[in-house]
């Protein structure tokens, strides 16, 4: 398959983030004989600097040009007018923790926050497409949070014309309250929790907030074919040593596999990333086991070995092409 996939970075880790990204990307295009070609623009500070503002006509055209967009940082500035500029309906943020990173005895969290971005018809439409779609894809339920006032209507009529055309997925209807309730006491049963704008807002700062285990954070972005793909950097973070990997390759897995439909080879990703942290690894941290610290690079380059090694086992197998 070839592909044109977009990386964004908006500061110096991004960039950082970006050279992970693309690291991984041509791993995989080398292990399942994919033939992508990268290209990069500026986003965020990076392109405040160089044209003084923070999204520029020339990017947003060169990303439309791509099948996959990686963006480095889901906060970074400039990121919401990516989204408009490209017409994405909604953003879904995977908050996934596995036991093997935070040392959990417990069931790991599965929870994803989608956010629509509109409630107007389209939009809401698009949205509930996007979101039904991907929750048919992990296999998990949907709770919905309906609007207040007079939107409310349009969505609840949005989301029984999506339960008719995914008549196996599961679906609850919260309020607000009862939704930000279960964040705190029961966040591993919700599934893919679906917000309005307005309350959206409110329900993903909290999901982020209570997380305390940030470094598997993502977001996906996608409409169709099109879609941007982010890794979360939390706020406080500013050393390179302290970028965080684990997300960026998620990023890149959700791309594969929702922009380019690779899910072969997404799988192929997360599962580097399981294997990695099955192992014991973890980022530098003065809390963990001197043994088990690697850096970001170092992490890196174990996901991308794990790769080369089930893409090789697949190509002897005579999986390939299939």
């Amino acid at each position: 398959m070839h592909a044109k996939i977009m990386l964004l970075p908006a500061s110096a880790p991004g960039e950082k983030l970006c050279g992970y990204a693309e690291q991984i990307l041509t791993e995989v295009s080398a292990a399942f004989q994919h033939s992508f070609t990268l290209k990069r623009e500026k986003i965020g500070e990076k392109s405040m600097a160089a044209y003084n503002e923070p999204l520029t006509d020339e990017a947003v055209e060169a990303c439309l040009q791509c099948q996959g967009i990686f963006l480095c940082d889901a906060e970074c500035e400039g990121a919401q007018d990516l989204y408009d500029a490209l017409d994405l309906p909604l953003r879904i943020r995977s908050f996934c923790v596995p036991d093997a990173l935070c040392g959990r005895h417990e069931s790991p969290v599965s929870l994803w926050m989608a956010q629509a971005f509109s409630v107007d018809s389209d939009t809401l439409r698009r949205a509930m497409h996007s979101a039904f779609r991907f929750a048919h894809e992990i296999d998990t339920g949907i709770v919905h949070v309906p609007p207040a006032g007079a939107s409310r209507q349009e969505w609840e009529s949005a989301i029984r014309v999506q339960e008719t055309d995914f008549p196996q997925l599961p679906v609850a209807q919260f309020t607000a309250p009862d939704a930000m309730t279960a964040l705190i006491s029961a966040p591993n049963r919700l599934g893919l929790m679906l917000c309005p704008p307005y309350a959206g807002g409110m329900l993903h700062a909290a999901a982020t907030a209570l997380c305390s285990y940030p470094s598997m954070m993502h977001d996906a972005a996608f409409d169709g074919e099109m879609g941007v793909y982010a890794p979360y950097i939390p706020k406080n973070l500013e050393m390179d040593e302290e970028l965080n990997p684990f997300a960026t390759a998620l990023a890149v897995g959700a791309l594969l596999r929702y922009s380019l439909h690779l899910s072969r080879e997404a799988g192929c990703v997360e599962a580097a990333v399981n294997n990695v942290l099955s192992s014991g690894y973890c980022p530098l941290d003065p809390h963990a086991p001197v043994e088990n610290q690697k850096s970001a690079q170092e992490l890196v380059d174990l996901i991308c070995e794990q790769i080369a090694v089930a893409g090789e086992l697949m190509g002897k197998a005579g999986m390939m092409g299939h």
